[in-house]
C-alpha cells in the first residue's frame, strides 16, 4: 500500500504575511533551512518575525526573533527544522505590536 507524503515533509517554501494591508512577511526557505523577515511599508514601524517550536510532549517556546525595518534589506536567519517536534512562525507589527499572520504548524 502506497502512502502519499505528507505536506510537512515536502520540500518547500512557506511564506505568511505580505497581503495589501499588512506591514511585511516572513519566508522559511526549506533549502537550507532559512528564515527571512521583511518590512514592506515605510512607515517608519517595523515587523517582527518569532520561530515558535514545540518538542515532544513538551510546550510552545519562542526559539529564534529578527526585526526588520527602518534599513534596506530583510532581516535573515538560519534555523535547523527537524521532525523531532513542530515549528510554527508569527508575525507581528511593531509600531502597534499586532500579530500580522501565522502559518501553519510544520516540520521536516
Amino acid at each position: 500500500m502506497l502512502v502519499p507524503a505528507s505536506p510537512a515533509l515536502a520540500l518547500e517554501d512557506i511564506e505568511i504575511g505580505g497581503g495589501p494591508h499588512d506591514s511585511g512577511y516572513m519566508i522559511y526557505h526549506d533549502n537550507g533551512d532559512t528564515f527571512q523577515v521583511c518590512d514592506i511599508r515605510a512607515d517608519g514601524s517595523g515587523v517582527n518575525g518569532k520561530l515558535l517550536y514545540k518538542p515532544i510532549g513538551g510546550d510552545w517556546r519562542v526559539i529564534k526573533t529578527k526585526v526588520d525595518g527602518g534599513d534596506a534589506g530583510c532581516g535573515k536567519f538560519k534555523e535547523d527544522v527537524n521532525n523531532f517536534g513542530d515549528y510554527q512562525m508569527k508575525l507581528y507589527s511593531l509600531g502597534i505590536n499586532r500579530l500580522i499572520a501565522k502559518s501553519r504548524v510544520f516540520n521536516e
